[in-house]
């Protein structure tokens, strides 16, 4: 009993108390008998009590239910954060590709015109350099479609999240009314 709270401990007494008393009650009124107005007295009193512990039960309820939503709320800004976060990286991430795109423009300009004077040699600076600079874009676009991916996964998740709490708050209101 150190687990269960005194009053709880009070509502089982009570309860099966007027569950005792009600077949007594019966009893004594199929023996020709009718009840006491003591016993009728006790009879509306432990009615009136299963009222309010009914009622306390559905007020305990309401506010599981606004905790759990206030939970999931507080859940919510970490998960924006992430996405901020995520949406920052591939703003960069693009920023990136545009710019090292931009430089093998430019570089393939530059054997364009090695070509035309003839000066072009199989294993150039300029060559090399476009060679790479196609790798590190090609790398580079990976991460940001993964990082595309991963905006949408957890766009997804807070949407998920957001209908959770609307659901929660639904069922809040149910109960106000």
């Amino acid at each position: 009993m150190t687990g269960m709270p005194v009053r709880f401990v009070l509502a089982a007494m009570v309860l099966a108390t007027a569950w005792t008393l009600t077949p007594a009650q019966h009893d004594q009124d199929a023996a020709g008998g009718s009840a006491t107005p003591e016993m009728a007295g006790i009879q509306r009193s432990l009615d009136r009590l299963v009222e309010l512990f009914e009622a306390h039960l559905e007020h305990q309820r309401a506010d599981l239910l606004l905790k759990r939503i206030q939970l999931k709320e507080r859940r919510l800004e970490p998960a924006e954060q992430r996405l901020r976060d995520a949406e920052s990286r591939l703003e960069g991430r693009q920023s990136e590709v545009k710019r090292m795109t931009q430089i093998l423009e430019e570089q393939q300009g530059v054997l364009e015109d090695e070509i035309r004077e003839g000066t072009d040699q199989p294993g150039s600076d300029t060559r090399r350099m476009i060679a790479n600079l196609e790798r590190v874009i090609r790398t580079q676009q990976a991460q940001f479609d993964d990082g595309q991916m991963r905006v949408r996964r957890l766009e997804d998740e807070l949407a998920d999240q957001r209908e959770d709490i609307e659901i929660l708050d639904d069922l809040l209101m149910e109960m106000l009314e």
